[in-house]
């Protein structure tokens, strides 16, 4: 193998695909005019399990840069943001749960401008209202206790 990093994360494609196929196995797929629950997992898992498939057979040919350390802390730190919004959205509403995404998450880099995480908070909560709570119209409260607005 002449490339590892490019293995690893063909491998890891190929793995996150066939999981969303596997996942999405039981919903009744429909057709490309009357699509069903399972239709977007298939063509994404099927998508993803084969570029990763690319990947991989890429890398046994060309030349690559090594495998570095794996670095826990990012890692652990972005993971527990994710589901620290995911818990916080119902009980505290949209803003608290992307300044906790952002806040949290921020924590993972180590060089970072003081005013970077305010405003990182203001444009997500911003993007997140307009596209979530306006355009599609999500039942999602906006402030603890506001209901979906």
């Amino acid at each position: 193998m002449h490339a590892p990093r490019d293995f690893a994360a063909g491998l890891l494609f190929v793995a996150l695909g066939a999981a969303a196929l596997v996942i999405g196995a039981d919903y009744r797929p429909g057709t490309a005019l009357n699509m069903g629950p399972g239709y977007f997992p298939r063509i994404v898992g099927g998508c993803l399990a084969g570029l990763g498939l690319l990947v991989v057979l890429g890398s046994l040919r060309g030349q690559g840069p090594a495998l570095e350390r794996w670095h826990l802390r990012p890692l652990l730190l972005v993971l527990g943001a994710v589901l620290a919004f995911g818990w916080l959205l119902e009980r505290f509403g949209l803003v608290a749960a992307v300044a906790a995404l952002a806040s949290v998450s921020a924590l993972a880099q180590e060089d970072r401008r003081p005013w970077e995480v305010p405003a990182l908070i203001g444009a997500l909560s911003l993007i997140a209202w307009l596209v979530f709570v306006r355009g599609l119209d999500l039942p999602i409260p906006l402030w603890p206790g506001s209901g979906g607005a």
